[in-house]
């Protein structure tokens, strides 16, 4: 890590982080691929994720009451459409938050998706550690229903 690198200020939200890295390694081809949600798109989202494999969809989200009635849900109605889905996530969801639960900060707009970062695993792992350190958090999401990508915290 560079001398500049560890004098760059804390970035003031979330797209200011990513342009910081996107500057600082640019052969990365780092590209924003997902902002902020509705809840139906969150939902459709989820659903689409827990559909195509639901092991994996437990894997990626911290389980929380509204998992919890997501994954039985799915349980239940093992042959329910995507419309049925969405539509019961949908549900779950507004639930959740007006309990004050957090189940994306893409609803909030403190979260983007960004592509994988080209380069080896070692500059991969740089990159993930340079975003912890300019003060957000990474999820390497390789077998998302909507493409492999990296969601971004902050």
């Amino acid at each position: 890590m560079t001398d500049t690198a560890t004098a760059t200020p804390r970035p003031a939200n979330i797209d200011q982080l990513i342009l910081t890295v996107q500057t600082e390694y640019p052969a990365a081809t780092i590209r924003i691929t997902g902002r902020a949600r509705t809840i139906r798109r969150q939902a459709e989202l989820m659903a689409e994720r827990i559909l195509a494999d639901r092991l994996e969809f437990l894997q990626t989200y911290t389980w929380r009451q509204h998992i919890g009635q997501m994954n039985q849900f799915i349980i239940t109605n093992p042959s329910a459409s995507l419309e049925e889905t969405t539509n019961r996530f949908e549900t779950i969801i507004n639930q959740a938050r007006g309990r004050g639960a957090q189940v994306s900060n893409h609803l909030s707009d403190t979260a983007r998706d960004i592509s994988i970062p080209a380069g080896t695993d070692e500059t991969r792992n740089n990159i993930e550690a340079r975003i912890n350190e300019l003060g957000a958090s990474v999820i390497r999401e390789p077998n998302a229903a909507g493409g492999p990508h990296w969601h971004i915290d902050w």
